[in-house]
Protein backbone atom coordinates (compact mmCIF):
# COMPACT_ATOMS: atom_id res chain seq x y z
CA UNK A 1 0.00 0.00 0.00
CA UNK A 2 1.36 3.39 -0.92
CA UNK A 3 1.92 5.91 1.84
CA UNK A 4 -0.22 9.05 1.63
CA UNK A 5 1.39 12.20 0.30
CA UNK A 6 2.13 14.94 2.77
CA UNK A 7 0.17 18.04 1.93
CA UNK A 8 1.07 21.42 3.38
CA UNK A 9 -2.17 22.95 4.70
CA UNK A 10 -0.70 26.44 4.65
CA UNK A 11 0.13 26.05 0.95
CA UNK A 12 -3.43 24.92 0.28
CA UNK A 13 -4.75 27.88 2.25
CA UNK A 14 -2.52 30.28 0.31
CA UNK A 15 -3.88 28.84 -2.94
CA UNK A 16 -7.43 29.30 -1.68
CA UNK A 17 -6.76 32.91 -0.69
CA UNK A 18 -5.34 33.53 -4.16
CA UNK A 19 -8.24 31.88 -6.02
CA UNK A 20 -11.08 32.54 -3.58
CA UNK A 21 -12.65 29.21 -4.55
CA UNK A 22 -12.50 25.99 -2.53
CA UNK A 23 -13.32 23.75 -5.53
CA UNK A 24 -10.60 25.33 -7.65
CA UNK A 25 -8.11 24.97 -4.76
CA UNK A 26 -8.97 21.28 -4.38
CA UNK A 27 -8.56 20.70 -8.13
CA UNK A 28 -5.19 22.49 -8.26
CA UNK A 29 -3.80 20.38 -5.39
CA UNK A 30 -5.38 17.13 -6.56
CA UNK A 31 -7.46 16.82 -3.41
CA UNK A 32 -11.09 16.10 -2.65
CA UNK A 33 -13.27 19.21 -2.38
CA UNK A 34 -14.75 17.98 0.94
CA UNK A 35 -11.26 17.78 2.49
CA UNK A 36 -10.45 21.37 1.55
CA UNK A 37 -13.90 22.53 2.76
CA UNK A 38 -13.39 20.72 6.11
CA UNK A 39 -9.99 22.34 6.58
CA UNK A 40 -11.49 25.73 5.82
CA UNK A 41 -14.15 25.15 8.48
CA UNK A 42 -11.85 23.55 11.04
CA UNK A 43 -9.08 26.14 10.78
CA UNK A 44 -11.41 29.11 10.25
CA UNK A 45 -10.16 30.15 6.86
CA UNK A 46 -11.65 33.38 5.59
CA UNK A 47 -14.32 31.83 3.38
CA UNK A 48 -17.28 33.69 1.96
CA UNK A 49 -19.61 32.06 4.50
CA UNK A 50 -17.54 32.65 7.63
CA UNK A 51 -16.06 36.03 6.70
CA UNK A 52 -19.32 37.75 7.67
CA UNK A 53 -19.44 35.77 10.94
CA UNK A 54 -15.86 36.76 11.77
CA UNK A 55 -16.63 40.43 10.98
CA UNK A 56 -19.76 40.40 13.21
CA UNK A 57 -17.79 38.75 16.01
CA UNK A 58 -15.05 41.38 15.74
CA UNK A 59 -17.67 44.17 15.77
CA UNK A 60 -19.28 42.66 18.87
CA UNK A 61 -15.93 42.48 20.66
CA UNK A 62 -15.19 46.11 19.77
CA UNK A 63 -18.63 47.14 21.08
CA UNK A 64 -18.15 45.27 24.36
CA UNK A 65 -14.75 46.89 24.82
CA UNK A 66 -16.24 50.30 24.07
CA UNK A 67 -19.04 49.76 26.62
CA UNK A 68 -16.59 48.65 29.29
CA UNK A 69 -13.95 51.28 28.54
CA UNK A 70 -15.24 53.61 31.24
CA UNK A 71 -15.61 50.87 33.84
CA UNK A 72 -12.89 49.59 36.10
CA UNK A 73 -12.55 46.02 34.93
CA UNK A 74 -10.35 43.71 36.94
CA UNK A 75 -8.99 40.83 34.87
CA UNK A 76 -9.30 37.40 36.47
CA UNK A 77 -8.02 34.01 35.47
CA UNK A 78 -10.31 31.78 37.54
CA UNK A 79 -14.07 31.72 37.90
CA UNK A 80 -13.72 31.66 41.70
CA UNK A 81 -11.89 35.00 41.53
CA UNK A 82 -14.67 36.45 39.39
CA UNK A 83 -17.28 35.24 41.91
CA UNK A 84 -15.34 36.76 44.81
CA UNK A 85 -15.10 40.10 42.98
CA UNK A 86 -18.83 40.08 42.24
CA UNK A 87 -19.74 39.31 45.85
CA UNK A 88 -17.44 42.06 47.11
CA UNK A 89 -18.93 44.60 44.71
CA UNK A 90 -22.47 43.71 45.81
CA UNK A 91 -21.58 43.63 49.51
CA UNK A 92 -21.58 47.41 49.91
CA UNK A 93 -24.98 47.71 48.22
CA UNK A 94 -26.36 44.96 50.46
CA UNK A 95 -25.00 46.61 53.60
CA UNK A 96 -26.45 49.99 52.59
CA UNK A 97 -29.88 48.49 51.93
CA UNK A 98 -29.73 46.51 55.17
CA UNK A 99 -28.79 49.61 57.18
CA UNK A 100 -31.75 51.45 55.69
CA UNK A 101 -34.08 48.56 56.58
CA UNK A 102 -32.73 48.43 60.13
CA UNK A 103 -33.30 52.18 60.52
CA UNK A 104 -36.93 51.83 59.39
CA UNK A 105 -37.40 48.87 61.73
CA UNK A 106 -36.02 50.79 64.70
CA UNK A 107 -38.42 53.66 63.95
CA UNK A 108 -41.33 51.21 63.92
CA UNK A 109 -40.12 49.65 67.19
CA UNK A 110 -39.88 53.06 68.84
CA UNK A 111 -43.55 53.72 68.07
CA UNK A 112 -44.76 50.49 69.67
CA UNK A 113 -46.55 50.56 72.98
CA UNK A 114 -45.14 48.46 75.81
CA UNK A 115 -47.35 45.41 75.36
CA UNK A 116 -46.80 45.26 71.59
CA UNK A 117 -43.05 45.58 72.17
CA UNK A 118 -43.20 42.74 74.70
CA UNK A 119 -45.29 40.64 72.32
CA UNK A 120 -42.73 41.21 69.50
CA UNK A 121 -39.61 40.96 71.65
CA UNK A 122 -38.46 37.72 69.97
CA UNK A 123 -38.58 39.41 66.55
CA UNK A 124 -36.68 42.39 67.92
CA UNK A 125 -33.96 40.12 69.32
CA UNK A 126 -33.70 38.33 65.96
CA UNK A 127 -33.41 41.68 64.21
CA UNK A 128 -30.69 42.85 66.59
CA UNK A 129 -28.81 39.55 66.15
CA UNK A 130 -28.95 39.86 62.35
CA UNK A 131 -27.70 43.45 62.58
CA UNK A 132 -24.81 42.31 64.76
CA UNK A 133 -23.83 39.64 62.22
CA UNK A 134 -24.05 42.01 59.25
CA UNK A 135 -22.33 44.92 61.02
CA UNK A 136 -19.86 43.23 63.40
CA UNK A 137 -17.78 46.41 63.70
CA UNK A 138 -20.78 48.10 65.34
CA UNK A 139 -21.60 45.35 67.82
CA UNK A 140 -20.92 47.50 70.86
CA UNK A 141 -23.44 48.49 73.53
CA UNK A 142 -25.46 50.61 71.07
CA UNK A 143 -26.26 47.46 69.05
CA UNK A 144 -27.86 45.62 71.95
CA UNK A 145 -31.56 45.32 72.50
CA UNK A 146 -33.11 45.61 75.93
CA UNK A 147 -36.74 45.39 76.84
CA UNK A 148 -37.49 46.86 80.24
CA UNK A 149 -40.81 45.37 81.33
CA UNK A 150 -40.36 46.78 84.83
CA UNK A 151 -40.55 50.25 83.29
CA UNK A 152 -43.94 49.41 81.88
CA UNK A 153 -46.86 50.45 83.92
CA UNK A 154 -49.36 47.89 85.14
CA UNK A 155 -51.90 49.52 82.82
CA UNK A 156 -49.77 48.65 79.77
CA UNK A 157 -49.52 45.02 80.81
CA UNK A 158 -53.15 44.89 81.89
CA UNK A 159 -54.32 46.39 78.57
CA UNK A 160 -53.16 43.31 76.70
CA UNK A 161 -55.07 40.88 78.91
CA UNK A 162 -58.65 40.30 77.90
CA UNK A 163 -61.15 41.22 80.57
CA UNK A 164 -63.71 38.61 81.64
CA UNK A 165 -67.26 39.59 80.76
CA UNK A 166 -69.81 39.88 83.59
Amino acid sequence: MASPLTIDKEEVRATYLATGNLKETARLHGMKYTTVRQWANRYHWETATNAEKLRRKADAIVEIKRENAHKDVTPVTRSSDALALALNSHASTFRTNMASSLARSSEALAEMDGFTALDNSRRMVDLATAAGKIFPDMADESGRLQVNILGLGAEALWAGVSQPSH
